[in-house]
């Protein structure tokens, strides 16, 4: 929800999030553009759509994947492996940032230390190859 942002951090019901300057950023220009789209809108929702702008409803997963191109599970989960190799084997790390339990953020790390998966996780974790349509015979 929007009203979860506030002061540079995203205050979720058990932990906060202090937002990096890059994110903070991003965030701001979102935020500008969804006042310039909706200006009168009482959905407190972060994302809005053209239907959920009219009324309170949060926009649906199909929404956002559709929007990402890809599962937004699937983006998270590139994410943590990335993060689990960044932090070098730290779970602590990736508990703050994930909000995860320290045996989630073990078996994390540990998926880490096999040789390649990181890159072929990083690899695969883009959208499907759409099939091209100008290619018809």
């Amino acid at each position: 929800m929007t009203t979860d942002l506030r002061d540079g951090r995203l205050f979720l019901p058990n932990r906060t999030v202090l937002l990096a300057d890059p994110v903070r950023d991003r965030l701001a220009a979102y935020l500008d553009y969804r006042n310039i789209r909706w200006p009168r809108t009482a959905n407190a929702h972060l994302f809005l759509s053209q239907t959920t702008a009219c009324g309170v409803e949060a926009v649906s997963n199909v929404w956002i994947n559709d929007l990402l191109g890809m599962p937004a599970q699937r983006l998270r989960e590139g994410r943590l492996l990335h993060k689990a190799e960044a932090a070098g084997g730290a779970p602590r790390r990736i508990c703050d940032l994930f909000g995860l339990t320290v045996g989630a953020a073990l078996r994390h790390i540990s998926s880490v230390d096999q040789a390649g998966l990181v890159e072929y996780n990083l690899r695969n974790a883009g959208p499907s190859p759409r099939p091209r349509t100008d290619d018809v015979g």
